[in-house]
């Protein structure tokens, strides 16, 4: 007889997030991360809050500052946070799951926060991290530049993204969602882990992309439209819907390969694929160095964080 997947109810279908990490930030970054986690929460689920706030001394100017200022600061910030957490847990305790809080800080800069989110959510043993984005400033900075790194260095924790301007018909609980895949290890876990968010009757596509660069030599190939499938691209496309055929619920599959554009890398091409088949959530895999998705942890991961406007799932596997 086949074992069950760890992935799997008894039933066969997709076990649901049971210990997710929420962070909540007092700067609206986390607006929409609050009600979003709810969609994922139930009476079998433990939330941990996970609150912040930078040390005063990081932004108050050295040479004006004075003890007195730097504890009023530290005061006021505490207070804000602890009034975000406050406010996070009574929105999600009506899920009626179990809800804890955590205030972490202060900390100097965003390298602490994203260390110290990533060794709570390791000691917590959370199974999925939700955190917050803006297009320019506060908790997107965990994201949004290369101190992401520290978040993915903890490979086993999947890491949903939801940004603050995220297009509203994507804030409910998804049921479109697009897979980028490459048939990598990460892209095809990628797979497994985000159909644990797919409902039943969901609208899936996996999507490969083609990387052709811009090479002025080779103009005329980038212009082409998308081969209707290479070798590669076929066996990737064929495992993907695979998993999902089997892990789904009646779920509809659609697949397909599109190639990058002319002044496009595979981050934009994703990016695109996702807004012109209006999908609620994107899924990548990270962490493989090879393949498609070893983007997400060079320096194109600023962009996408900064440009995608629906929620967004980054898988990490062991490596």
């Amino acid at each position: 007889m086949e074992p069950v997947s760890q992935l799997l109810s008894p039933h066969g279908f997709p076990k649901p997030f049971r210990r997710i990490l929420v962070a909540v930030d007092p700067g609206g970054a986390s607006l929409n991360a609050i009600p979003y986690t709810a969609h994922l929460c139930s009476r079998d689920t433990q939330v941990l809050l996970l609150g912040f706030f930078e040390d005063p001394e990081a932004y108050l100017r050295p040479h004006s500052r004075t003890q007195a200022e730097v504890h009023d600061a530290f005061d006021e910030l505490r207070r804000d946070e602890l009034a975000a957490l406050n406010g996070a847990q009574a929105a999600l305790q009506g899920t009626g799951a179990q809800v804890h809080m955590r205030l972490l800080g202060p900390a100097l800069g965003n390298r602490e926060i994203s260390a110290g989110i990533a060794r709570v959510a390791d000691e917590w043993n959370a199974e999925l991290v939700v955190v917050g984005a803006e297009p320019a400033a506060g908790i997107s900075a965990v994201f949004a530049t290369k101190v992401s790194a520290v978040l993915a260095e903890h490979t086993h924790r999947a890491i949903l993204v939801i940004p603050r301007d995220a297009t509203p018909s994507s804030l409910h609980h998804a049921r479109r969602i697009l897979f980028a895949v490459d048939g990598s290890d990460a892209s095809l876990h990628a797979v497994r882990v985000g159909m644990q968010l797919a409902p039943a009757h969901a609208d899936l596509l996996a999507v490969y992309v083609e990387d052709r660069g811009v090479d002025v030599a080779e103009l005329t190939d980038s212009l082409l439209p998308a081969s209707h499938g290479t070798p590669k691209a076929a066996s990737a496309l064929t495992r993907a819907t695979a998993i999902m055929s089997e892990l789904g619920s009646k779920p509809t599959i659609e697949s397909r390969v599109t190639h990058t554009h002319l002044t496009e890398d595979v981050a934009g091409a994703v990016l695109r694929a996702s807004r012109e088949w209006d999908a609620d959530l994107v899924v990548v895999g990270a962490q493989d160095r090879n393949g498609m998705f070893s983007w997400f942890t060079g320096h194109e991961n600023e962009r996408i964080a900064r440009t995608i406007d629906r929620p967004l799932l980054v898988v990490n596997v062991a490596g």
